[in-house]
């Protein structure tokens, strides 16, 4: 077989065994072409790349900065002060078991993530489910790829703001640590909307927006000098410092509501964080 036949039965595979992809520009259902998607509407082409479908590698805005930090040496480093927040609330498990919590208890669920990082709690669902992640970084797609090797799961490189799936797809949607700094958090969100199945449970969670005011140098009217530690210290970088410090007083339950009428607004991690739990109107 040569290499393009052999390339273009692996993108066959890749699309037909979970037939939920779809062209983000017009919503066309994607096909096998050589290594690549292409739309059968518009037949715009997307690469496959390494078992990851390639819908957009370069964004701006917030996304553009977020995908910078994660894509930078800065995120090893920052690492560490994650890594403590979740020791400082009983370790990692359990701290995130706070929001997983929140999803179905049933086999063979279709779940989709949104903002999948590096899968690092891959490990704790049930090994039947089926999942799809997507998220703007690519280093952390392939270290997410790595670990969930023998799982049933399928990943893309897109903003959360257009998703590249068919409505009403999943059984249950998850999202970690991204949602406050999204281009457009209302658009990701009815983006989840669309394509959960009427009545799947929506689970968003982050830190708190206004975080930082319960630093010293807020509470003394010094924010400059708590922007020098998350920055430099703590190694977050002046760029998403400073997008922090922008979107500190998001009103999340507002904006959900909007989206969610029966979202509920639960504090998580001793205060640190949230998780945001709703379902999928069935309009």
């Amino acid at each position: 077989m040569s290499t393009v036949s052999r390339e273009t039965s692996e993108a066959t595979r890749w699309l037909e065994s979970w037939d939920i992809w779809r062209c983000p520009a017009c919503l066309g259902p994607l096909g096998a072409s050589e290594s690549a998607a292409e739309c059968a509407g518009c037949h715009a082409r997307y690469r496959i790349e390494d078992g990851i479908l390639v819908i957009k590698d370069h964004t701006d805005d917030n996304n553009g900065v977020a995908q910078q930090f994660y894509d930078s040496p800065l995120w090893p480093k920052f690492r560490f002060w994650e890594k403590f927040t979740w020791f400082c609330n009983g370790g990692e498990r359990r701290a995130r078991n706070a929001v997983l919590r929140h999803l179905p208890e049933r086999p063979r669920l279709d779940l989709l993530d949104v903002a999948i990082g590096d899968g690092v709690y891959l490990d704790w669902l049930p090994k039947d489910w089926r999942i799809a992640g997507v998220d703007i970084s690519r280093s952390q797609l392939d270290a997410c790829r790595r670990r969930a090797e023998g799982r049933d799961i399928r990943l893309a490189q897109c903003e959360a703001e257009t998703l590249p799936l068919a409505d009403r797809q999943f059984d249950a949607v998850l999202s970690i640590g991204a949602f406050n700094y999204f281009n457009n958090p209302e658009a990701a969100l009815r983006e989840m909307v669309r394509v959960a199945r009427p009545g799947a449970p929506i689970v968003v969670s982050d830190e708190m927006p206004n975080l930082t005011d319960r630093m010293i140098g807020h509470k003394l009217g010094f924010p400059a000098f708590d922007r020098w530690i998350v920055s430099r210290l703590m190694n977050l970088g002046d760029a998403f410092t400073e997008m922090v410090e922008r979107y500190r007083d998001l009103d999340v339950l507002t904006l959900a509501k909007k989206v969610i009428p029966d979202a509920e607004f639960l504090p998580v991690w001793r205060g640190v964080g949230y998780v945001l739990v709703g379902h999928a109107p069935a309009e």
